[in-house]
């Protein structure tokens, strides 16, 4: 991908990127807002025990897709376009599609997330208590005037500097091992024990597991960037280890911090704190200067990240075009190297799901969920593709079976674990998703027929299938039986 060729973070010598350059890279995409919000997101629908069964599911589920991207790598090294290019080639270029558009689509509603999470972050400071919960309008217009800022130093090939990735990267770390190590200090089993089961939700700790399950999901998005380098790295291998390395630290990071604030604050108490509800819990350890401590270094990290993933949603939907699956009109590149067309899709996404925040009250919550559910269908599409080459020995050694079965095995965890996490999920968020497919489609056809090609049978009722679940996701929306 071509943001990544002009990456400068991990780089050696010889223009490779090492072990701990992809470690990094990981760590570093899937360590954004989501950890600074989880506390109060995860106590909302679940007391402590379905927290715990929330992450036990998300990490069994989170390592066994992390294999699937490790074994994809190394056994098909000539598909260098990651979660696209996998989906391309196991189920055509209308899986290559949903795959990269729906991906790029999800990456900039998770974009008007971030920008919610900042204003809300500043809302927490007297003299900004006019932003709210980040969807009063004033943080509406102050969003939009940055996101289209953003939009516009990236068109103009402004890459985050090494120093500002630097800058991002501490302001995410120190906050969150300062917390933990304060939490360590202040941890109190009692207060970790009391509503144990979440009787207060009224639901079964199964139901409330399923609460955990997006949000804990979301936080874990990105584990996958280490394959978007595979052709970088100084070796295959390092992007296997990489890749499960990365995902230890950082499920380490998020269930460590969620579950000690457990310890900390009655959960009941948690759900109310403003978000990002690290702030209120830090506050109340050590003082105010924490709660300003945490919400100063969010906002630092998160507008530094922007940067990079709003670029980074283009470029997803950018591959679509270059590699066929939609109109070549999303591939074109401007002067400075940048996917122009692209960025004003993606950026209009984004934009319109800020106003809808404004106009619905769906505050940080609801966006990621929305952002989430559309991460998990490339995510099945790749699981899918794995478990389809272990069947055929795509990629295999006549004399390797085992690993070739248990390779199998991995991949059909990981397609039981995304299914469980579409029904976690709900209707609701698959039939939205459904609209944004059923935006873009157009893009799919009209690439369909640059080509000269008509829409096989397959495409036809793929297509058909989206329009209906689609027209669904409205007409609920319209009906008020579907809410963000």
């Amino acid at each position: 991908m071509r943001l990544f060729h002009h990456a400068k973070a991990g780089d050696v010598g010889d223009g490779k990127v090492g072990l701990f350059g992809l470690t990094a890279l990981i760590v570093g995409s899937a360590i954004g807002s989501g950890i600074f919000a989880l506390p109060a997101t995860l106590t909302g629908g679940a007391g402590t025990l379905g927290i715990l069964c929330g992450w036990g599911i998300v990490v069994f589920g989170m390592l066994s897709l992390v294999s699937v991207y490790r074994n994809l790598t190394l056994r098909q090294p000539d598909i260098d376009d990651g979660i696209y290019g996998w989906s391309k080639a196991g189920f055509g270029h209308i899986g290559g599609f949903i795959a990269a558009y729906g991906h790029g689509a999800g990456d900039a509603i998770g974009n008007a997330s971030y920008l919610v999470v900042i204003f809300s972050a500043l809302g927490a400071f007297g003299v900004f208590s006019f932003f709210g919960e980040g969807t009063t309008w004033t943080a509406i217009f102050a969003a939009s005037a940055l996101l289209w800022g953003v939009n516009l130093l990236v068109l103009r090939g402004v890459k985050t500097s090494t120093t500002l990735n630097s800058i991002a990267t501490v302001a995410k770390v120190v906050p969150i091992v300062l917390f933990i190590g304060f939490a360590l200090y202040h941890f109190d089993s009692r207060v970790f024990m009391e509503d144990f089961r979440g009787e207060r939700h009224a639901t079964s700790i199964f139901d409330q597991s399923k609460t955990v399950l997006l949000a804990a999901m979301w936080t874990l998005i990105g584990l996958e960037s280490g394959t978007i380098y595979a052709t970088r790295a100084r070796k295959l291998s390092d992007v296997a280890k990489a890749s499960t390395l990365g995902a230890i630290i950082v499920s380490l990071l998020l269930v460590g911090t969620s579950v000690l604030a457990l310890g900390i604050m009655p959960a009941a108490q948690i759900t109310t704190l403003h978000q990002p509800s690290m702030a209120g819990l830090m506050a109340s350890m050590v003082g105010p200067w924490g709660g300003l401590l945490i919400n100063l270094c969010l906002i630092v990290s998160v507008v530094g990240a922007l940067i990079a993933w709003v670029a980074l949603s283009a470029e997803e939907v950018m591959l679509a075009g270059r590699g066929k699956s939609a109109t070549q009109w999303l591939g074109r590149l401007n002067k400075n190297g940048a996917p122009r067309n692209a960025m004003w899709l993606t950026t209009g996404i984004a934009q319109a799901m800020i106003l809808v925040a404004g106009f619905s009250n769906a505050g940080y919550l609801a966006l990621l969920s929305f952002s989430t559910s559309l991460a998990l269908f490339p995510y099945l599409l790749s699981s899918m593709y794995s478990f389809k080459c272990g069947l055929n020995g795509r990629g295999y050694e006549p004399e390797k079976a085992p690993g070739r079965y248990w390779e199998m095995a991995l991949a059909g965890f990981a397609v039981c674990f995304v299914l469980f996490m579409l029904y976690g999920a709900g209707l609701k968020y698959v039939l939205l998703a459904a609209v944004v497919w059923m935006v873009g489609l157009p893009l799919f056809i009209l690439g369909k027929r640059e080509q000269r090609q008509k829409l096989s049978a397959v495409e036809w009722v793929v297509c058909l299938g989206v329009v209906a679940m689609a027209c669904a996701g409205l007409l609920g929306l319209f009906s008020g039986y579907l809410s963000l």
